[in-house]
């Protein structure tokens, strides 16, 4: 699925989201964990690179590359590539570190830094690498880094948005809706705004400082997508301009079909991403 936002048609047509025309991969060492959760762990990684790093937009993902049994192996310094995996697919097979997607939550340019808030699935065998890796981080470990892009993308026109995240996409939508400015020349996410957020427990409920109404929904033992229907009557017919719905990918679908069909919101106004698909390990 892409994560590349839609274009509108010729009347409300905008540019695209920034992207980079090249891509860089170097090193990275974790400087700080902490919990914010029972299953959000953030990572702040450090490295010179960051003092000169620019975000596309707030929601911009990156690819960590993980140390293997040889330790951290990286693509030939001063190395660029035209697409993030591209860097990692042109190493040698036997050379090609592990490689998982993450947002940035917080950039420090003057402490040379980023914040990355993780999603822990345990550390067993089957948890994947990104979490087994999460779990045991600490201050010092090495860790690689390949820019990447951002999504968020509203038209100048709009009026009101409307937000949909599952536990994974919680820290793109918390940086989007922190930002001061999360859109140069694009209206940013206010109080007319409304945002949805489906996380399996109440521990997962996170502080979010936002003019945002969040409705955060608890799942619980409900089925992925029970929230569904209380967005709907938050999106009243004709009435939102522009939606960002990132998750896992079938809730993913299942928000857009509804918005589209339900809400009347244009299917090129809204940004969506699978971030993960049940039963499936991103790579």
């Amino acid at each position: 699925m892409s994560r590349f936002a839609r274009l509108l048609p010729p009347k409300q047509r905008v540019e695209p989201p920034p992207r980079r025309g090249t891509y860089r991969a170097f090193a990275t060492t974790v400087h700080q964990v902490q919990d914010l959760s029972a299953r959000m762990r953030r990572v702040t990684l450090g490295a010179p690179q960051f003092q000169d790093y620019s975000l596309c937009r707030p929601d911009d993902f990156f690819a960590l590359l993980l140390p293997g049994e040889r330790g951290l192996e990286l693509p030939p310094e001063g190395t660029t590539g035209t697409t993030p995996r591209g860097l990692v697919a042109d190493m040698p097979e036997d050379h090609r570190p592990e490689m998982r997607w993450y947002t940035i939550r917080e950039h420090r340019p003057q402490a040379g830094e980023v914040d990355v808030d993780i999603v822990l699935h345990g550390d067993g065998p089957e948890s994947g690498p990104g979490s087994r890796w999460a779990s045991h981080a600490r201050r010092g470990d090495p860790a690689g880094f390949v820019e990447g892009n951002g999504m968020y993308n509203p038209p100048p026109t709009t009026r009101r948005q409307l937000f949909f995240a599952d536990i994974t996409a919680v820290p793109a939508l918390a940086a989007i809706l922190e930002s001061p400015d999360p859109a140069p020349g694009r209206p940013r996410p206010g109080a007319a705004d409304v945002a949805h957020i489906e996380v399996p427990e109440a521990g997962d409920i996170l502080d979010i400082d936002t003019e945002v109404a969040i409705a955060w929904h608890v799942r619980g033992s409900q089925p992925p997508g029970f929230s569904i229907e209380q967005l709907l009557r938050d999106a009243p017919r004709g009435e939102i301009d522009y939606a960002w719905v990132c998750a896992e990918a079938g809730l993913v679908k299942q928000v857009r079909r509804a918005l589209v069909h339900d809400s009347g919101v244009p299917k090129n106004a809204i940004t969506f991403s699978g971030y993960w698909r049940e039963g499936e390990a991103r790579t």
